[in-house]
């Protein structure tokens, strides 16, 4: 699992150049239905992993105004 937002700004930005690097490479009758369905599962990724990032920044908001953080914004 990923609690470490910086984690996750690696994993958002790798898959947000693999989308573009993607579009209109493979439509190739036989990889089409693949492509298809990247094409519309990453964005789903990207926004998923945005959200759980914005409840992580705001966990660890929370956790050090009450004086004490599991949260890492670096690398665990």
């Amino acid at each position: 699992m990923f609690y470490s937002i910086e984690k996750l700004n690696e994993l958002e930005k790798t898959l947000s150049e693999n989308l573009m690097k993607a579009d209109g490479h493979t439509w190739d009758q036989s990889h089409k239905p693949h492509w298809l369905n990247y094409r519309n599962d990453i964005p789903n990724c990207i926004s998923v992993i945005r959200e759980f990032k914005e409840l992580l920044h705001k966990l660890k908001l929370k956790e050090e105004n009450n004086g004490n953080s599991s949260i890492s914004t670096g690398n665990v």
